[in-house]
């Protein structure tokens, strides 16, 4: 019989509730990280599932409101580097770039891209999330030179082709052997190059900062409500003080804010209906993201990814092994410090 790819599994209702963060926080040595003002480190939750290919290490986690950032200094300190994807499945992230250049707020669907050797700082909610960290070699073995990628969302057809690979592998990699890791690991770089070769091509026009922040406000004020039948460009003018030109400014490049507010809906509904625990029937999710009927619903599904909602519900060698006496984030250290 062949040997699975190795995984951990991480849970920290398994540990006393003084060890909890702190043991976690361990796991992810290559941040720094702390918890938003008010919370209680006893109270921290986190359950994580994660997988090495060699080439690349996937985590699917499940965790509370944490803060994380990275600075070139820790890079250059630990020698760490790779190419880092994270695709939000649950919560809202905010991503600030660059010394604060960049703000990215990722919901549902969303997948951002970032360098390891260059600072981000990122502020969630309470999250569920699939996070990717494929090594320079074997993004470098897929192209000879690496696109631009910090701070990158991957989005529009290559964006939901990756989302789907991201999560097909989550749910088959249990199933799968040891000797499948390296292709998949192939797979995966070249799939990530082509994606962000796709974004390079079509850069976003430059907006100046006053209209960014609108921007910014805007969405995170959309990913608070995608449920709401409320949500409309009016009520977001209202909510954040703007004009309607100056709403509409920033979503120019969207296409407006509507199709904004569409999209956004649809790329949430696509990762519920991968989810295996969501037990709602299709009319429901439609219904209560604000499509008027499941018809309307299906048709617009379609033309977005291609396929119809019920196609997207159904459609769900290195030694890594771990010594004798290692704990969690022991092995899962070891794996990410492999990539560099």
């Amino acid at each position: 019989m062949s040997a699975p790819i190795p995984t951990v599994h991480f849970d920290t209702n398994d540990l006393p509730e003084n060890q909890r963060f702190d043991v976690w926080r361990s796991a992810v040595h290559a941040h720094r990280i702390w918890l938003p003002e008010g919370a209680d480190p006893a109270q921290f939750t986190a359950q994580v599932d994660a997988w090495t290919l060699g080439g690349a290490v996937l985590a699917h986690s499940r965790l509370p409101a944490v803060c994380l950032a990275r600075t070139p200094d820790m890079a250059r300190a630990d020698g760490e580097d790779w190419v880092s994807l994270a695709l939000q499945l649950k919560g809202t992230t905010v991503f600030t770039l660059d010394h604060g250049d960049l703000v990215r707020t990722v919901g549902p669907g969303e997948i951002i891209v970032f360098d390891m050797t260059r600072d981000f700082k990122s502020e969630t909610s309470a999250h569920e999330v699939i996070t990717c960290a494929v090594s320079r070699r074997a993004m470098l073995q897929a192209a000879q030179e690496i696109p631009p990628h910090h701070g990158r969302l991957i989005e529009g057809g290559w964006g939901r082709l990756l989302a789907d690979y991201m999560l097909s592998l989550v749910q088959q990699l249990p199933e799968m052997a040891a000797a499948d890791a390296p292709a998949l690991s192939r797979t995966l770089a070249h799939l990530v190059t082509a994606c962000l070769n796709a974004a390079s091509d079509s850069p976003s026009a430059p907006i100046s900062r006053r209209v960014a922040d609108v921007r910014h406000r805007a969405e995170t004020y959309i990913e608070q409500n995608l449920t709401s039948p409320k949500l409309a460009p009016l009520a977001i003018c209202k909510a954040l003080g703007v004009s309607k030109a100056r709403l509409y400014r920033a979503f120019i490049h969207s296409e407006g804010v509507t199709a904004y507010i569409r999209k956004r809906r649809l790329e949430t509904i696509h990762v519920l209906l991968n989810d295996p625990r969501e037990a709602r029937n299709i009319g429901e999710i439609a219904y209560n993201y604000g499509f008027i009927s499941e018809a309307h619903f299906s048709r617009v599904f379609r033309q977005k990814f291609g396929f119809n909602p019920r196609h997207a519900r159904s459609g769900q060698s290195v030694n890594f092994d771990a010594d004798e006496g290692d704990d969690e984030t022991t092995v899962f250290r070891r794996w990410v410090r492999h990539l560099s």
